[in-house]
């Protein structure tokens, strides 16, 4: 027996116990809300009617939606199943992109950092039916990785015809499906115009205008969708005065949305990101006063963490008081210098963290800083609908590109840092 050969396999333990772990998990699952919805579709009418209306009365995520009638039909043990290896095709294929030398470590963590990530996502995934918004959210997201994967590793010149072409049909796919969550399309299209202004003056990787054009075709379909704007109507009963608003108002809700969030109700993939941040400080530049001002961020998040732990939410309730579906709404004065003061210095330093960082590693800028924005700027969409219930399911990939975020850190500064 050749035990070399199977050490090259070690690295896929870690990801086994992930599988067992969210497997578990899965086990206490069962239907619920939208689930017992769509459960109860093909006995009303055949799949393929139905996906055919909702894309005329409701809804533009027809493949999506077509594969999620099919999964309800099936028994659930399945589902546990497969949903429970989709998870862990995250943190592998999370692992694979990030390609770090150190495989049992980045194993490791890749799946520490999928829990974390599933765990922040948690209450979201459950806000719909749990069926529902995985294949809704989970499902397009590993697709799209899974697309992103085979054209970096099977579309080289040098890999045979058939398996080249091969290759990029199951990449098409693989987009397409991705790119049926409308969320996700904008995502993709905002880091492929990122890669093109970062990249236009020198050579540009053709491969990601298929990435880029996916986001588009993803992004029209949305568009020219009939359901869009029925379903708009149809919503404004959760948000009667939605019409009134102008753009200032709607980027104030996307805006006070995620940045409250991030202070008051971080979740555990943000924080971790904070505090990663402060140690690359640290490490890129031996200075502990700089290092101190960018864990600011974290200590203030950390503290609302405690003090909801305690029950002491005094301050909490006067930081949300403020926020209201309205966006940031200051109710007294007191209040909102409090709450601005707090909210001021955590940004400010969140920002001084990130410029420091720039300062000395710039290639950091495009593969972190990118993922970051965009995701970012993906919970403002919070501002752009009237539709209060998903609002929570917007954060999702947020959260996804915080654990990615987290994993570039810790191996282009970090582990580097360490070495030396």
């Amino acid at each position: 027996m050749n035990i070399k050969k199977y050490k090259n396999y070690l690295f896929l333990l870690p990801f086994l116990f992930l599988f067992l772990i969210l497997l578990n998990w899965h086990y206490s699952i069962g239907l619920s809300a939208d689930d017992l919805f769509f459960y109860t579709i093909p006995q009303e009418s055949d799949i393929i009617s139905f996906v055919t209306e909702r894309y005329d009365i409701w809804s533009s995520r027809t493949l999506i939606e077509y594969v999620l009638c099919h999964i309800l039909q099936l028994p659930l043990i399945l589902w546990w199943y497969l949903d429970s290896l989709i998870f862990t095709f995250i943190g592998i294929l999370t692992f694979k992109l990030i390609d770090g030398k150190n495989k049992s470590f980045y194993a490791t963590l890749s799946c520490v950092l999928c829990l974390s990530f599933i765990f922040s996502s948690y209450y979201a995934l459950s806000s719909a039916g749990f069926i529902t918004t995985s294949i809704n959210y989970a499902w397009p997201l590993f697709s799209g990785l899974l697309a992103i994967y085979i054209l970096k590793n099977y579309t080289a010149n040098d890999t045979g015809k058939i398996k080249r072409i091969l290759a990029y049909i199951i990449s098409v796919l693989c987009l397409l499906f991705a790119v049926n969550n409308e969320q996700l399309a904008v995502i993709l299209l905002g880091l492929f115009v990122l890669y093109y202004l970062f990249n236009y003056k020198t050579e540009i990787n053709k491969k990601c205008y298929l990435i880029g054009l996916s986001a588009v075709i993803g992004i029209i379909n949305t568009i020219i969708c009939p359901g869009v704007p029925k379903r708009f109507i149809s919503e404004l009963k959760w948000f009667h005065d939605y019409l009134q608003l102008n753009l200032l108002n709607k980027l104030n809700i996307g805006l006070s949305s995620i940045i409250n969030r991030c202070v008051t109700w971080c979740d555990l993939t943000t924080l971790i990101l904070l505090g990663i941040i402060a140690v690359s400080v640290y490490l890129l530049t031996k200075n502990k006063k700089k290092a101190m001002i960018s864990l600011i961020p974290f200590i203030i998040a950390s503290g609302f963490w405690i003090l909801t732990l305690t029950d002491n939410l005094m301050l909490l309730q006067i930081m949300n008081a403020n926020i209201t579906r309205y966006g940031y709404v200051p109710i007294s004065l007191k209040r909102m210098i409090l709450s601005l003061t707090i909210y001021g210095i955590f940004i400010m330093t969140f920002l001084y963290g990130l410029y420091i960082i720039y300062k000395n590693q710039k290639s950091v800028l495009w593969p972190v800083y990118s993922i970051m924005f965009v995701g970012f700027a993906s919970t403002i969409m919070f501002g752009f609908t009237p539709s209060i219930p998903s609002m929570e399911r917007m954060y999702i990939f947020f959260y996804y590109g915080n654990m990615l975020a987290i994993l570039i850190f810790i191996k282009q500064i970090i582990e580097k840092r360490i070495k030396t």
